[in-house]
């Protein structure tokens, strides 16, 4: 009986799968409707399909967290920068999207991503700074991502704050970080987001409002650049260029400032999912951003 109730109960689960894949195909416009979805995993925000046409075409589906507000996710700023950067070349043209259920269905890209294939690295700073022009043009958004903020969203919701951290923290809540500048960022330009060596830029989801010190400064530290990659960048970006020096107040990126708070909130970051699942990665990440603060 037990072997007979668990054949069951995996059947219902494969039914109501099939059923809900069902439904997200009627869901969309021709032709794609007449496609068939390939799972490509499951992530804490995301469902994520390839779905394939008849003709051999296939396409990238994402269907979105249903509760984004949650995670700090709004949908209509993503919608409008990822628009506007279909307009700059940088971001994969779209063939349907639903901001209000996280829906977008993407051109396929069989492209690598700059975590498994980098570009050389003496190329990666005049890329990226290409690639903060053309997002710079957009129009600024109204939903602002301020780095004190978002930090204290992350500490506040640890179920235990570590008995190091308070010491440790004091200093930079003390500090004032840049705020004289807000443009269009991405907020999240790491190597796994870079697809090609356009490159292609995909996952907006937290694209806002912000500091480009702070875009830099993350970019710095997720693709583990030297003080020269980072020059590099700011002076690629810069060159002969008056609007990006009116852009930035004349003052430049101010990333040195932000460096601390991409370590902080990097830091917050692995104790929250440290809290809610066990892997040596996140240890590996507290321990590498706890270092960098001390």
């Amino acid at each position: 009986m037990a072997g007979k109730s668990s054949q069951g109960w995996d059947g219902a689960k494969d039914l109501r799968g099939d059923l809900a894949e069902l439904s997200l195909l009627a869901s969309l416009p021709a032709p794609w409707c007449q496609g068939r979805l390939e799972p490509l995993g499951e992530g804490l925000t995301n469902c994520n399909y390839r779905l394939t046409l008849p003709s051999g075409r296939s396409g990238f589906l994402r269907r979105g967290h249903p509760d984004p507000v949650r995670l700090g996710i709004d949908r209509a700023t993503e919608w409008q920068l990822y628009r506007g950067a279909m307009g700059q070349g940088i971001a994969l043209p779209c063939h349907h999207s639903d901001p209000a259920s996280g829906l977008m269905l993407l051109d396929w890209c069989d492209e690598p991503n700059w975590a498994l294939s980098p570009p050389p690295p003496d190329e990666q700073p005049r890329l990226l700074a290409e690639v903060l022009g053309r997002m710079h043009r957009l129009p600024v958004p109204k939903v602002v991502m301020a780095v004190r903020a978002h930090a204290k969203g992350y500490r506040d919701r640890l179920a235990q704050v570590p008995g190091w951290l308070p010491a440790l923290e004091r200093a930079l809540l003390a500090s004032r970080e840049p705020d004289d500048c807000w443009l269009p960022c991405h907020h999240d330009l790491n190597p796994a987001n870079l697809l090609g060596p356009k490159p292609w830029v995909i996952d907006w989801e937290y694209g806002a409002a912000g500091h480009p010190g702070f875009e830099l400064a993350s970019i710095v530290r997720t693709h583990d650049w030297c003080e020269e990659q980072q020059r590099q960048l700011e002076n690629c970006y810069l060159e002969g260029r008056e609007a990006a020096h009116k852009l930035l107040n004349g003052k430049g990126f101010q990333a040195e400032a932000f460096l601390p708070w991409v370590d902080y909130i990097g830091l917050l970051w692995g104790l929250l999912m440290a809290e809610q699942q066990t892997g040596p990665d996140y240890q590996a990440l507290i321990d590498k951003n706890r270092q960098r603060l001390e």
